[in-house]
């Protein structure tokens, strides 16, 4: 089976078992238990789902439930980011759903989702039936986080191409750093050049030759005023970027290298 269908099997069991809680929890009352268990027996009435599917969706929904529910107090836009980042199949619509049965009732959340995290190791097969439907539910989890992995090892390459090109990037900034140093150093000799000048003609009035030379560099002081300006603005677009640039590297690199 190809990773796009087994994902879309699971987005459609997934989607199937949220609606089917959240429509048992909001609307008739039930307990999280009692939304579950009748969930699992409404889908494993439609043809179109395994029993396989059902338990994984229920499965994943209780895992969902669980997050939040040792998350309650913290809940934040930023972790609903992080489910979707992590859970591609968990939509908008999707996230709505599991926020209104997460909300029905806290305190019952909390007793659920402990009840899930005590009894979570304490699961024992009972018979080969049981141990077969795990070992099949397994497998299904085994192949999608393969299929995950394959997807995040796909975005390392582009990433690393990325950051090839970040880097081309990152020189081509240096070049353009080391013109904007030659602009200004250009700019200073003008700049002391004039000054140069003009003390000449200040120190000798009588002097026709300083007083041409003076008239001459009118004109030139007010491109300088020009030329100056223009550099100031050059300067600062380039003060932005390299603070902004910076912050990233240096955020990502800090990322990278954080001690588990």
């Amino acid at each position: 089976m190809s990773a796009n269908k087994r994902l879309t099997e699971l987005q459609d069991s997934y989607h199937a078992m949220i609606d089917s809680v959240e429509e048992f929890v909001v609307k008739e009352g039930k307990t999280l238990q009692q939304a579950f268990h009748a969930a699992e027996e409404k889908l494993g009435e439609k043809a179109q789902i395994s029993k396989e599917k059902i338990q994984l969706a229920s499965k994943e929904l209780k895992d969902h439930l669980r997050l939040w529910g040792e998350v309650v107090e913290g809940v934040s836009e930023a972790y609903k980011d992080q489910i979707k980042f992590d859970l591609a199949y968990v939509n908008s619509s999707a996230w709505s759903k599991l926020q209104s049965i997460a909300n029905a009732s806290t305190a019952e959340l909390l007793e659920f989702t402990n009840t899930l995290k005590n009894t979570a190791q304490d699961a024992v097969t009972e018979n080969h039936k049981a141990a077969h439907q795990e070992h099949n539910l397994w497998g299904s989890e085994h192949a999608l986080w393969l299929d995950e992995v394959a997807f995040w090892k796909k975005e390392h390459e582009q990433a690393i191409t990325k950051l090839k090109d970040i880097e081309k990037v990152l020189e081509q900034q240096s070049s353009t750093l080391n013109q904007h140093v030659n602009a200004i150093q250009e700019h200073a000799k003008s700049d002391d050049k004039h000054e140069k000048i003009m003390k000449a003609a200040e120190q000798d009035p009588t002097s026709k030759v300083f007083e041409e030379a003076d008239c001459k560099e009118v004109p030139v002081h007010q491109h300088e005023r020009q030329l100056h300006a223009k550099t100031a603005e050059a300067h600062h677009a380039l003060k932005t970027r390299h603070f902004k640039t910076m912050a990233m590297i240096n955020m990502l690199y800090k990322e990278t290298h954080k001690v588990d």
